[in-house]
């Protein structure tokens, strides 16, 4: 096994209540690095509305996405080397150090911070494989983007523009218009003073939507654009949330969801990743920061209160390398 030096036997990590919660510790075990994966020195982590909603059934130590730099390569490990800077998705972020399967790692790309490059995996892949998979929004294409100041609303409306879409809308508060826009959404509804349908009135087939990109159904205050998005849907357009109602998920895992309708769960793989950093490098995706804490238990549920309260511009990140 290759590795730059001595492991610490403890670390600090951010870790899930079994009852709810979370917490510092301190003198957490450092995970050991198997055969078939890497070791990472966590440089950057962010955080996702799915760490509290899921909590524990997605691992004791909190955290999803991850940046930072590779400390030990596994014996059978080929895609890495010892030094190389990394980012991608693992379980168990928020903590010195964390093991990962090389196919779900990328090489960080050098014009992003590795606070930028933690918080691109979630937010980014899931509004790529949205938009593009599912939603298969053409060039010239028509978008609806709901929830657009978000995580995942801004790298929809970033990965939407890249894409070369026709017209972009996003759904967000009005405080938040201008800022949408500049991320690429030609027209911005103000869901605090109207109705999206109210907004549209009577549209001509033409005129709705290729896709409905919904990033904020089901986020926390009741939200449910569902219905109202379908009546906004070309005949054959595409409904793509990333959350919903307790029926959709059923239907995600028993028969299946109408031909119209995606409930998307993220896949994160190394050649997704290098294509977010083709675009990172052409200037066409740039992750953006709401804010940004060391790794401290305070600074923990700082964090996650800021995430839960549903107005958060960007990403939260932890930069591991502060004090």
């Amino acid at each position: 096994m290759s590795e730059t030096g001595k492991i610490p036997a403890a670390m600090r990590a951010i870790v899930h209540g079994w009852t709810g919660g979370i917490s510092l510790n301190s003198t957490y075990k450092t995970p050991v690095c198997g055969q078939s994966e890497v070791l990472l020195k966590v440089k950057a982590a962010a955080i996702n509305p799915v760490d509290y909603k899921l909590g524990r059934l997605l691992g004791a130590v909190v955290g999803l996405d991850v940046s930072g730099v590779v400390e030990q390569v596994g014996d059978k490990v080929t895609e890495f080397k010892v030094g190389d800077e990394v980012y991608g998705n693992v379980q168990g972020s928020l903590a010195d150090y964390v093991v990962a399967k090389p196919e779900t790692l990328g090489l960080k790309p050098s014009a992003v911070s590795f606070v930028e490059a933690a918080a691109m995996p979630v937010a980014y892949l899931t509004s790529l494989q949205s938009i593009r998979d599912y939603g298969k929004l053409t060039p010239e294409g028509r978008i609806l983007i709901i929830g657009a100041s978000g995580g995942c609303g801004v790298a929809g409306l970033q990965v939407a523009k890249a894409m070369g879409a026709g017209h972009i809308v996003g759904v967000c508060s009005g405080k938040n218009e201008a800022f949408v826009k500049e991320q690429g959404a030609n027209e911005v509804v103000d869901y605090t003073k109207e109705d999206v349908l109210d907004h549209f009135g009577e549209l001509d087939e033409a005129l709705k939507f290729d896709v409905v990109y919904d990033a904020a159904t089901a986020s926390g205050g009741g939200e449910d654009y569902k219905s109202k998005s379908l009546k906004l849907l070309k005949q054959n357009g595409q409904y793509v949330a990333i959350n919903g109602a307790p029926t959709f998920w059923v239907r995600q895992f028993t028969v299946g969801q109408k031909k119209n309708e995606h409930l998307v769960v993220m896949s994160s793989k190394t050649a997704e990743l290098d294509l977010l950093s083709e675009l990172v490098v052409e200037g066409k995706i740039k992750p953006v920061i709401a804010e940004q804490f060391s790794l401290t238990g305070e600074n923990a549920q700082k964090g996650f209160d800021l995430q839960k309260s549903r107005r958060v511009v960007g990403k939260i990140v932890f930069d591991m390398t502060k004090e």
